[in-house]
């Protein structure tokens, strides 16, 4: 498959479990859930579990995307799509230098949430939140690569795990079956 057709088959699950509508606050949740895990399977040097983790952090940016109602979803996350030649120096950084990114721009959504939630600032909120989800989808194609994997393979794995799962809302959380 290719990544637009994983994205718009995230997009679809995403709808018919109604998390489309529920509360970007909520999904920060799920986002640093996610990021926590990628950390954690790089520091044990499970390749395998980080790629599971990047699969399943740009699911949930491709949710909060939805949730944001932010237009053209794919063309926001996909790298070969949304300019990604332009940062061809990143491919020297380390993985950890790239971690400090990506931690930087998942801080940077919390504070235009934070400015959503409070009615500080819609509008331009609203771009950076796009523009984050944008840089942190470049950034994980780089580590990915890293550990021998494409951002496609990272995120059909993920996709390959989610598409039969059952479950329910729980406080504007999907929560697993096997987790209930």
């Amino acid at each position: 498959m290719t990544f637009n057709e994983l994205i718009e088959n995230v997009k679809g699950w995403s709808t018919a479990k109604e998390l489309d509508k529920a509360s970007p606050l909520s999904q920060m949740l799920k986002l640093n859930e996610e990021w926590g895990e990628l950390n954690s399977a790089t520091v044990r040097k499970d390749k395998e579990k980080v790629a599971d983790s990047i699969g399943d952090t740009v699911v949930v940016l491709t949710i909060l995307a939805q949730q944001m109602e932010l237009p053209k979803i794919p063309l926001t996350i996909n790298p070969d799509e949304n300019g990604q030649h332009n940062y061809y120096y990143v491919d020297e950084w380390s993985v950890e230098v790239l971690y400090l990114h990506i931690a930087k721009e998942i801080g940077l959504i919390a504070g235009s949430l934070i400015d959503i939630s409070t009615h500080l600032s819609r509008i331009n909120s609203r771009a950076q939140i796009q523009l984050s989800i944008r840089n942190i989808a470049i950034y994980l194609m780089f580590v990915a690569k890293k550990f021998d994997f494409t951002l496609t393979e990272c995120l059909e794995m993920a996709w390959n795990e989610i598409k039969d799962r059952q479950g329910k809302m729980v406080d504007g959380v999907f929560v697993k079956e096997a987790d209930l």
